[in-house]
């Protein structure tokens, strides 16, 4: 069963809830970044789905004296019966279910800095972005849509690992959808230690050696969908998210949370 409200957009339609996955690449690392998920449809179990788009994106990133990034958004989405390309994030579906999914999944993630965009990182070493990959689970509740990941660093950049869990529904109405949304993400002391640590050998006076430990940040965000015509799409989608304590106290982030927000339009096929 899914959550849409009394709209249901045509077969072989997916909501941009499911097509804005490259937002989740070229914004932030954060699991996704655009959250995105498939509206109900009616096409046959295995019809190929696709969508392309355009949007952007303004980051105000945790880091000192870091500017806001805005980023422009090519929008890439695929589906059939076994596997989902999402901009970033690549499913493969263990199994087909109306309630309970499993899949194996892969991300690729923005977590990355260029100390060079800084003053306050000068003399840092650059943290890379990273492939993650696991598994995850997505349960088609009767409330609202449940999902929850476990991640770890495939090319070993951070040898890290993080887990995260969402829940979000559509509210149709006529042409327009709303998708509040609520995602908890653990993230281990790896992770802490490589993207906001400082190594002794990058320490001054102004920016002490940190490590850190693992913590849980929490994201909030509504995203609002409209359709004037069938294969045609324009979303706005507005997150902030809210770091845990062991990223608030590096000598990295002046800040303890992170907004985002994204617009853009999808061509579905």
């Amino acid at each position: 069963m899914r959550h849409e409200g009394s709209h249901h957009l045509s077969p072989s339609t997916p909501s941009p809830s499911t097509v804005l996955g490259w937002a989740g690449v070229l914004s932030i690392g954060l699991a996704a970044a655009l959250p995105v998920r498939a509206q109900e449809v009616e096409a046959p179990e295995t019809a190929s789905r696709w969508g392309i788009g355009l949007g952007a994106a303004v980051i105000d990133r945790p880091y000192r004296d870091y500017d806001d990034e805005t980023k422009g958004i090519p929008i890439l989405y695929f589906e059939n019966r076994w596997t989902e390309i999402n901009g970033g994030r690549f499913d493969f579906k263990i199994n087909r279910s109306e309630v309970l999914n499993f899949r194996v999944r892969a991300r690729y993630t923005l977590d990355g800095y260029d100390p060079d965009e800084s003053e306050y990182l000068q003399g840092m070493e650059e943290r890379d972005d990273s492939v993650w990959a696991g598994g995850a689970v997505v349960w088609n509740s009767p409330f609202a849509e449940l999902s929850a990941e476990y991640l770890v660093d495939a090319m070993d950049k951070s040898a890290g690992s993080r887990g995260r869990i969402l829940a979000e529904r559509r509210f149709g109405m006529g042409r327009f959808g709303l998708t509040p949304r609520i995602a908890a993400e653990w993230v281990d002391d790896k992770y802490v230690a490589y993207y906001y640590g400082v190594r002794p050998g990058e320490a001054t006076l102004a920016r002490p050696a940190y490590e850190g430990d693992a913590t849980v940040n929490v994201e909030a965000g509504l995203r609002l969908d409209y359709s004037p015509a069938q294969r045609h799409t324009f979303f706005l989608d507005v997150a902030a998210t809210e770091f845990g304590d062991e990223i608030k106290q590096s000598p990295l982030v002046d800040q303890s949370r992170q907004t985002r927000i994204s617009a853009g339009y999808l061509f579905r096929f």
